[in-house]
């Protein structure tokens, strides 16, 4: 046809249907929508106007393509919407200057042009094709030839192609979507041609519906009537699959799109990144460049949302260089979108970049940057942010306000930004607005601040659910369960109906105050609600249960709960761990494994304790096994865990395995490998683990240093505490109360009596620990009138004794030999302070009466004792019938030592010491005999002390020692010195019945006498000698080491299995009263 021709009719044919065409094809979306046309009728009438004028002033119109550019001259002056489009009553553009709302019925074309073009310059050959608007009104008088008659354009019983009418098909839909697909294909079964516009307006229908089924019934008759083609349907039918999930039939609607649309690429990159398939996305927008196909304003805001996650930030950089590349960058709303995806992946730096190379800003893109600072805890700069938009003439709203207070965590100082927030938000009129408001209340409620939280509370006029859950969970944040439990119940006085969320606010802080009754009422309105069985409020009853100390509740609960997560069981099993409940945990979770849940890391942690609690090594091993298939190997939290459950179960080697095997570690780990070695004594090891941390960059905490200074005592511990000493001023850590406390008990157990006393002077605050500790250490190394005076002068200072303070004064008692002292703090512990004596605190009182010689006292207060004696009761009596000499007494004590501990040597050792000392050696031969018959074997004694930072350990009579020969003669000659100062060996003590001769050379063989000569020999002159004794230092032991300190002026510290032992100038600190 010629152009000529094709110019007339078009301008004719649209100044004669414009006003026909215009009336009824809005009275038709009238009876659709309800009649709410108003708007939309003017601005579409006004865009025919400009269009129709237009094209009939110049005469002539090229193309439909040209006529399409006529009014968008400059396409980007409109927002164009109809990719994200899905309500049909929101406009398909809209003009950025003025606002102007357009509506389309096509996706490149206008529908009234696209009737104009294609229904009267394209008809099939000898017939024209039916228009929609010849069906839009069935009463519609033949349309005018233009000469002023009237005649039918097409003969209706011969028509071999017709379009399906339109206005029944939307009449049908709008009742029900199944009638619609049932008539559409019955038109195509028919063989009838169904126009685009119909596919697309039954689609929209599926799409709106999420109606996967009709959808797939649509894209069946869309295949049989070959219109898959058509970028138009095939577009739609893309949104609908994306719409409900189904990516993968999207992506082969969008595959068999022979040409494809920019639009068509960018649908199916918003539907990767709608359902986080990202690299997919990525993928695919490469490809599109790669084809030719540029990327518009709504592709970018497309793939940009789709790379808004950690994991897919690598390829938003690179999107953004095609951005910057293309000239987008200034583009405001694909900023915005650059600064969202930037924001998401924690990357602020380089939101904060694009949002300083915004040219031209709108309130979005400040609200986004301001929300982006708050989302990740830096409110300081949010604030200062929020100062500098209102500088630049932009006034704060309701969703500004709702960013900047949307924190995650509140930082030090933020109250005083926080008050002038509200002050701007008073100023703005938005104070009392429900969403600042409540951000307003959670912020004062992270600044601790709950009382200004309270008040914007109670100024609010209008409260919804949310208003009362954030007040409820500030007041549980700050540990007032009773004012939240009481908000709780007014709520529901005003109307307003919990939810989960009110729910595990209140079940908080009713835990929290240990309030079981708050629990059960709050259980109990749970329930009546249906909430009691939900997966999260029935998880938190769980939990609140447990802390309340009823686990059978908690298990109940457990049970009933409808549905459950992962979560429910690990704190189910966790719970039972807390209680001490092993084998239920461990059957909780191989249940758990049973009903098709899959343990994460927090369930390894939760199991691992019961495991290592109830001692149980092949658990610990199963369960870590699992654990390592679970692909947790690297997992720092199940390692630490492991470390010190392998540690705790005496499995040491192993827990070393794994600290040597993890790639990363924390503080945690070596605190945890350290404290292993220290629990088990071996403090060298826990040394050097200690020295290495702080070599490769660790600090140590509170914990690492009550860690090693907890190692056991040993000849070099010393150094040790001392080199933890000097690393913790330096740390700032030596005021620390539980590193005070730690460094006076490890001194004492050193044997450094005098840094202990150093360390108590110097700590800036004191607990009833710091006192019991340094009474302790007194009496263990011979203050005991020392001790007493710290007892009287920590009640002075408003202590109040416990139970460890009385075992502490007991025992200084004991070794000071204040037999009256020791009945009268007896009788204040009961009488003053209302505790109830232990076996502890009566065996101190049997070893005070013993010790003193009162015998028959201790037997009688044995006797009377309202509890049953326990073996070391008898214990400390046998003791005092050795020192006394008692035999009668020490036969009772001892048969009653041997029923209650029939496998200990040192019983039947006592004994014979007794009798031999009586001279009753027929005794301890039928003693020894006994021992022999029990397979009771003495345990051999051994002193060791630390030379030069080596360990060198002595048994009685050791021959061992490289430096034997010298280490007897050099004693042969201290021995003769002894003896000019008035020795005399104590051969009362050996237990063999052999000349005295020989009974000498068996006390000078004894391991402490050893040890200390050794000593002697290879430690500088005047430097104290420190040595340690598995067993209770032997009497002749002790007068010899009085003298030994005599005559070479040495003072030797000795450690025995009762206490230390400071001898000094020929005199011990314990009196001779051990």
């Amino acid at each position: 046809m010629k152009m000529a021709s094709y110019s007339k009719i078009l301008g004719a044919r649209m100044r004669a249907w414009a006003s026909s065409w215009m009336q009824t094809s809005w009275v038709m979306f009238s009876l659709r929508h309800g009649g709410r046309i108003e708007g939309r009728n003017r601005c579409s009438s006004s865009i025919w106007k400009g269009i129709s004028t237009d094209a009939h002033a110049s005469g002539e119109a090229q193309t439909k393509e040209q006529l399409w550019k006529e009014y968008f001259a400059d396409p980007s002056q409109w927002w164009d919407n109809r990719v994200a489009k899905i309500n049909p009553r929101s406009p398909d553009f809209r003009h950025k200057a003025t606002r102007k709302a357009l509506w389309l019925d096509g996706w490149s074309t206008p529908l009234w042009a696209k009737l104009v073009i294609e229904g009267e310059l394209q008809p099939p050959v000898g017939h024209r094709t039916q228009s929609p608007l010849d069906t839009a009104l069935p009463n519609r008088p033949p349309k005018n030839n233009g000469r002023g008659n009237s005649q039918p354009t097409y003969e209706r019983e011969s028509r071999q192609s017709v379009q399906v009418d339109y206005p029944t098909l939307h009449m049908r839909s709008a009742s029900t979507l199944s009638e619609a697909v049932a008539v559409l294909k019955n038109h195509v079964h028919q063989g009838i041609t169904v126009d685009s516009h119909i596919y697309v307006e039954v689609l929209q229908r599926c799409f709106r519906q999420k109606n996967l089924t009709s959808a797939k019934q649509v894209h069946d008759c869309i295949k049989r009537s070959g219109m898959e083609q058509n970028v138009y349907v095939a577009n739609n039918m893309m949104r609908v699959y994306i719409g409900c999930g189904q990516l993968q039939e999207a992506r082969q609607v969008f595959d068999r799109l022979v040409k494809k649309s920019v639009f068509s690429w960018t649908i199916m990159i918003g539907g990767y990144a709608q359902h986080d398939h990202a690299k997919d996305g990525f993928e695919l927008f490469n490809q599109m460049r790669y084809e030719g196909t540029q990327p518009n304003e709504v592709t970018y805001l497309s793939i940009l949302k789709g790379c808004a996650n950690p994991v897919a930030l690598k390829w938003g950089r690179e999107v953004h260089g095609h951005i910057r590349h293309g000239g987008f960058q200034s583009n405001v709303r694909v900023g915005t979108a650059l600064l969202k995806m930037y924001a998401k992946c924690g990357s602020i730096t380089e939101a904060r970049d694009v949002f300083d190379n915004l040219t031209n800003r709108d309130i979005i893109a400040w609200t986004v940057m301001i929300g982006a600072y708050a989302e990740c805890g830096r409110g300081h700069e949010a604030y200062e942010l929020f100062l500098q938009m209102q500088q630049q003439g932009y006034k704060p709203d309701a969703f500004i306000f709702t960013s900047l207070l949307n924190q995650r965590s509140s930082a030090a100082g933020a109250l005083e930004w926080v008050k002038d927030v509200h002050a701007h938000a008073v100023k703005a009129g938005l104070e009392l607005d429900v969403r600042v408001a409540n951000g307003l209340i959670n912020m004062y409620a992270k600044c601790g601040c709950v009382d200004n939280a309270r008040r914007v509370f109670d100024r609010m006029i209008n409260r919804d659910i949310v208003s009362w859950n954030v007040i409820i969970g500030a007041y549980a944040e700050s540990g007032c369960g009773a004012e939240a439990y009481q908000l709780f119940l007014r709520m529901q006085r005003e109307g307003f109906i919990p939810d989960t969320f009110t729910y595990l606010g209140i079940l908080n802080p009713c835990a929290s105050v240990g309030a079981l009754e708050w629990v059960k009422e709050v259980h109990a309105k749970a329930r009546n609600v249906g909430l009691d069985t939900s997966v999260h409020v029935g998880t938190a009853l769980v939990g609140m249960y447990a802390a309340s100390g009823t686990i059978d509740d908690a298990r109940q609960v457990f049970d009933k709960m409808v549905r459950r997560d992962v979560t429910s069981w690990n704190v189910m099993i966790g719970a039972y761990a807390e209680h001490g409940c092993g084998t239920q945990a461990h059957q909780l979770f191989l249940k758990m494994q049973q009903e098709g849940f899959t343990p994460d890391k927090f369930t390894y942690l939760g199991i691992l304790k019961p495991c290592a609690d109830m001692g149980a090594l092949d658990w610990v091993r199963k369960v870590h096994a699992q654990a390592l298939q679970a692909g947790l190997q690297s997992d720092l939290s199940v390692g630490n865990a492991l470390i010190h459950i392998y540690a705790k179960s005496g499995s040491i080697d192993d827990a070393r395995l794994i600290f040597d095997g993890l790639m990363e570690r924390d503080v945690i780990t070596w605190n945890a490998m350290i404290g292993g070695y220290a629990g088990i004594g071996r403090g060298h090891e826990a040394y050097e683990l200690f020295l290495q941390m702080q070599r490769e960059g660790f600090v140590p905490n509170a914990t690492t240093y009550l860690s090693i200074l907890n190692a056991s005592a040993s000849p070099g511990a010393l150094e040790w505490v001392k080199g933890a000493h000097d690393h913790a001023c330096q740390g700032g850590l030596e005021s620390n109360l539980r590193v005070g406390n730690a460094l006076i008990h490890m001194y004492a157990r050193s044997g450094s009596i005098d840094s202990a006393r150093l360390v108590f002077h110097r700590m800036l605050e004191r607990d009833v620990i710091t006192w019991n500790v340094m009474i302790g250490a007194l009496a263990q190394h011979g203050y005991g009138h020392e001790a007493l005076q710290a007892y009287k002068q920590m009640k002075t200072e408003g202590f109040k004794p416990n139970e460890l303070t009385f075992v502490a004064v007991l025992s200084a008692c004991s070794h000071a030999g204040l037999v009256d002292e020791g009945r009268r703090q007896f009788l204040a512990m009961t009488q003053d302070y209302g505790i109830r004596p232990s076996v502890v605190h009566y065996t101190c009182m049997v070893d005070v009466l013993g010790r003193s010689g009162c015998l028959e006292e201790a037997k009688l207060f044995i006797q009377n004792m309202p509890i049953e004696p326990d073996g070391a009761i008898w214990g400390a009596l046998l003791g005092a019938c050795r020192t006394h000499g008692n035999v009668e007494l020490a036969e009772l004590a001892a048969e009653e030592r041997f029923r209650l501990e029939p496998k200990d040597s040192s019983a039947y050792i006592l004994l014979s010491n007794i009798y031999a000392s009586a001279g009753r050696w027929d005794q301890v031969s039928l003693l020894r005999t006994l021992m022999q018959e029990r397979d009771i074997r003495k345990e051999p004694g051994r002193s060791w002390i630390e030379v030069a930072g080596k360990i060198h350990h002595f048994v009685v009579g050791d021959t061992s020692h490289p430096e034997t020969k010298e280490i007897y003669a050099e004693q042969k000659k201290l021995f003769e010195r002894m003896k000019a100062q008035g020795y005399s060996p104590d051969t009362r003590l050996v237990l063999h019945d052999i000349d005295e001769e020989d009974k000498e050379l068996a006390l000078c063989s004894h391991s402490e006498k050893l040890a200390i000569t050794y000593g002697l020999m290879r430690t500088p002159p005047g430097e104290a000698i420190r040595i340690f004794k598995n067993l209770r230092v032997c009497s002749d032991c002790h007068t010899a080491t009085k003298f030994i300190s005599k005559v070479t002026g040495r003072e030797i510290v000795a450690r025995d299995a009762n206490r230390f032992h400071h001898f000094k100038d020929g005199v011990c600190s314990c009196g001779d009263y051990w």
